[in-house]
């Protein structure tokens, strides 16, 4: 899960490699953001919504990998989301997490292309 620190974190890391002209690989293994009350007030959403404004804005590409065992859940969806940038985000899946049935969304959004 994303806490408040972590997900600036990552919204600034994000940010950092954009201005260094790098590519972002992005192994994703989120069960999505804390919803605590201490976390609320610490603006997770706030921090969570900074990653999306910077993968909106990424100017190389972006790798989004489902390893095998990964588990994306709630609003972790949204920051993987490759509508966010459609012309610099992919997304790849292992082949087991497909077989599995385990993620529906992504398995229709292949079928789709």
């Amino acid at each position: 899960a994303w806490f408040p620190d972590s997900a600036y974190k990552t919204a600034q890391a994000i940010s950092d490699f954009n201005y260094e002209g790098l590519p972002l690989i992005i192994f994703a293994n989120w069960r999505g953001f804390a919803g605590g009350l201490r976390d609320m007030f610490g603006e997770v959403l706030k921090y969570g919504s900074m990653i999306v404004d910077n993968l909106r804005v990424f100017n190389q590409p972006v790798f989004v990998y489902l390893p095998y065992n990964a588990e994306v859940r709630g609003g972790a969806w949204v920051v993987v989301e490759t509508a966010i940038n459609p012309e610099k985000i992919e997304m790849y899946a292992a082949e087991e997490i497909l077989s599995r049935g385990k993620y529906v969304a992504l398995q229709s959004q292949q079928m789709d292309t």
